[in-house]
């Protein structure tokens, strides 16, 4: 993994690899005023402010309690959708990171209390914070009462594990 700084982060846009050329190598690391990011590959599609697993290859496939595994994981926050095999930057957290207004978000299951623990849960890329497997560093800063996208803050780079 390289630190490419702020150059070619852009949580809002995707590449198919082909008809753009890249802007970073799959597991670059960037930064922005909103935290860090990670530039990886979707393994399957992925959802509008879904966490997802990173696996050590830079593949990032939608968390639930089942794929976060036993061991130490790499967690991020898709901003925009994915189709599979498309690349994008998720949110990694990082200190200091998100933070009200700053639009970086994570979908929660109903009934999410701010600034509670995240887990994972069995719905893919929902995090909640009634269930068992803990997402290190992170929480949402806003209540919800049915099943929707929260602001969240990072003191780290989010993991499992």
């Amino acid at each position: 993994m390289s630190r490419s700084g702020s150059f070619g982060v852009n949580g809002g846009k995707t590449w198919d690899g082909t008809t753009v050329p890249l802007p970073a190598a799959v597991g670059d690391v960037g930064s922005d005023v909103n935290g860090e990011w990670m530039f990886v590959q979707a393994d399957g599609a992925v959802d509008q402010y879904a966490f997802v697993k990173i696996s050590d290859d830079g593949q990032a496939a939608m968390l639930t309690t089942t794929n976060a595994g036993s061991n130490n994981l790499q967690v991020g926050v898709a901003q925009i959708a994915a189709a599979d095999n498309e690349y994008l930057w998720v949110w990694v957290g990082g200190v200091g990171g998100g933070g009200v207004g700053t639009g970086i978000q994570g979908k929660a299951a109903a009934s999410y209390a701010a600034d509670a623990n995240l887990n994972t849960t069995a719905t893919a890329g929902v995090a909640d914070d009634a269930s068992t497997t803990l997402i290190k560093n992170v929480v949402g800063l806003t209540t919800n009462t049915g099943a929707a996208a929260v602001e969240l803050k990072s003191t780290g780079y989010l993991t499992v594990n």
